[in-house]
């Protein structure tokens, strides 16, 4: 378990460098743009829940969300600015796929089991 634990460890610092290089990338070559980093930045980020799923270890949920959320985010502003459409319409357009995700999802979801346990027993 220590193992596990020390190995998430290194990964995590692992990514975050790799995320700091990215983005220095990003910033540095000239026909980057935001939307191709947001995009890595979402690669990254699921890349770490994959070894981390690979390796064994409980996954962040939060990394599996910003992650996704970069990908589709980079995707519609790299869209937008090959159509060149207004800056902002990446923004509202992943508003929206957001929106409607927070909407479906949950009708879609398997319920949990019931333990029988009410709210507050103990």
């Amino acid at each position: 378990m220590n193992d596990k634990k020390a190995f998430n460890h290194r990964l995590a610092t692992m990514a975050w460098g790799g995320l700091l290089i990215w983005w220095g990338v990003v910033i540095a070559v000239d026909p980057f743009t935001i939307a191709i980093g947001a995009i890595g930045t979402g690669l990254i980020l699921l890349g770490v829940n994959a070894i981390r799923t690979w390796q064994g270890i409980p996954i962040k949920n939060d990394n599996n969300v910003l992650g996704a959320i970069a990908i589709v985010w980079g995707v519609l502003d790299q869209a937008r600015h090959l159509l060149g459409l207004s800056p902002w319409l990446s923004l509202a357009l992943l508003l929206f796929v957001v929106g409607f995700a927070y909407l479906l999802v949950p009708l879609f979801a398997r319920p949990k089991p019931d333990t029988g346990n009410q709210p507050g027993d103990v």
